[in-house]
């Protein structure tokens, strides 16, 4: 039975946000790249990216990128509320796992990179994830841009999440090249091993 690794790249695109947006479109084609150097990852991936600030919106739908004639166009919003990006990932999920389990292949339980440079700024959105992570049981890692201990620690203390990666924001961690390593990381390893591990802090991925 054919296997599907979803994976759904959540990414705050508040106004703070806007000079990065043309890195997350540079990931799409590094891993569009990647997938087609291997036939065996590219016929398992899908890719979702989800965008969210005021609101979210699903700006691409779980896709094979190897197949993909054209970028998403990602515009800022202004303020970062997670609520929404939870409300809109607990029905993607839902919605993609009958869909390819109706046409009788497996769908792994889904990554979601969510990158943020900000905390929430709305009240609730704990109970949005904690409603989606009943329902899917994701592997979230966390990746934020420029946020202070203190404040991911907010994040950390509200949410069940496999590993987070914190940036700085300097030149010498761009932003694509660190969500591609993530993505590439928990592709080879599942591919490889099929062994369902813990990530660490560093970003790494522990298998007993």
């Amino acid at each position: 039975m054919h296997r599907i690794m979803p994976m759904y790249l959540v990414v705050n695109t508040s106004r703070s946000m806007a000079g990065r947006l043309v890195e997350v479109r540079n990931v799409l084609t590094a891993l569009a790249d990647e997938l087609l150097e291997s036939p065996v990852l590219g016929d398992r991936v899908r890719v979702s990216l989800v965008t969210f600030a005021e609101h979210a919106r699903c700006v691409l739908p779980l896709s094979d990128l190897t197949e993909l004639a054209e970028l998403p166009v990602l515009s800022p919003g202004r303020e970062t509320r997670f609520g929404p990006a939870f409300q809109l990932l607990a029905r993607l999920t839902s919605a993609d796992s009958a869909t390819h389990l109706a046409a009788g292949m497996l769908f792994d339980r889904p990554l979601v990179l969510l990158v943020t440079d900000g905390v929430p700024a709305d009240r609730g959105w704990r109970e949005a994830f904690d409603h989606f992570y009943r329902q899917a049981h994701p592997r979230i890692i966390l990746i934020t841009v420029g946020v202070e201990q203190s404040q991911a620690r907010e994040i950390l203390d509200s949410v069940r999440i496999s590993g987070i990666r914190m940036l700085g924001d300097s030149p010498d961690q761009p932003l694509a090249k660190q969500i591609l390593a993530d993505l590439m990381a928990y592709t080879d390893e599942l591919v490889t091993s099929r062994a369902i591990g813990n990530w660490n802090t560093a970003g790494r991925q522990d298998f007993a």
